[in-house]
């Protein structure tokens, strides 16, 4: 049976809402918990057994490594996406090495911030839908493009997407185009599900094909 429970432990209203927004965004049936403490969320995690915690690093009653130590002494086996509006406070902690972790700026703009946590979140094995016609709303930057019934998508390619498809129409494979990028592979096949569903495509073939005939999506700059 999936679980679809996630741990969000922010003592920021807005941010605990945003990121619970953004959560729900790329999985819908997720349940989501809500913690404003350490010792909450350790209470939480005493009863439950989310696939996943979203925590902040700065709370009421805890601080940087103690909040990444807190969470993992009642269970170490949770993967974790650590986040922070303190940048110089992320690169001082040291993740839990027994489970896979990420680390969040929250000055990451919505773009970058819904990739990580759809990785995290499939990673972590939760149920993941991802909705482009959603996404697309948010964008504000692209390209048009035609599909192969001819008629005109409003589906467009940000700016990333842009960058995975050249790199894929020189030849490269997934895990070349994660080191180019700085993102892990699994990522990149997100992209690509992502892109292929935009250029109403099935494969990768078809894609290169696709984006070799338009001349402003093919002078995209990497």
């Amino acid at each position: 049976m999936v679980n679809n429970q996630i741990l969000v432990v922010e003592d920021h209203p807005l941010f605990a809402t945003g990121i619970k927004d953004l959560v729900e965004f790329v999985a819908t049936n997720a349940q989501i918990l809500c913690a404003a403490s350490l010792d909450h969320a350790r209470e939480l995690l005493r009863v439950h057994q989310p696939s996943l915690i979203i925590t902040d690093l700065r709370l009421p009653d805890a601080q940087g490594q103690q909040v990444i130590n807190g969470l993992a002494s009642i269970n170490s086996d949770l993967p974790m996406v650590i986040m922070s509006g303190d940048e110089s406070l992320l690169m001082t902690v040291q993740p839990n090495e027994r489970a896979p972790s990420w680390t969040l700026s929250k000055a990451e703009g919505f773009e970058h911030t819904s990739a990580l946590l759809l990785e995290a979140l499939t990673r972590a094995g939760v149920q993941v839908q991802w909705r482009p016609n959603a996404l697309n709303n948010r964008s504000s930057s692209g390209e048009h493009i035609t599909g192969r019934s001819g008629q005109p998508h409003s589906i467009q390619l940000t700016h990333k997407q842009q960058q995975v498809m050249q790199y894929l129409a020189s030849g490269l494979s997934n895990k070349e185009i994660a080191r180019k990028l700085d993102l892990s592979p699994e990522t990149i096949k997100t992209h690509l599900r992502e892109i292929f569903t935009r250029m109403n495509v099935k494969n990768r073939t078809q894609a290169v094909s696709l984006y070799r005939k338009i001349p402003r999506l093919n002078t995209a700059s990497a």
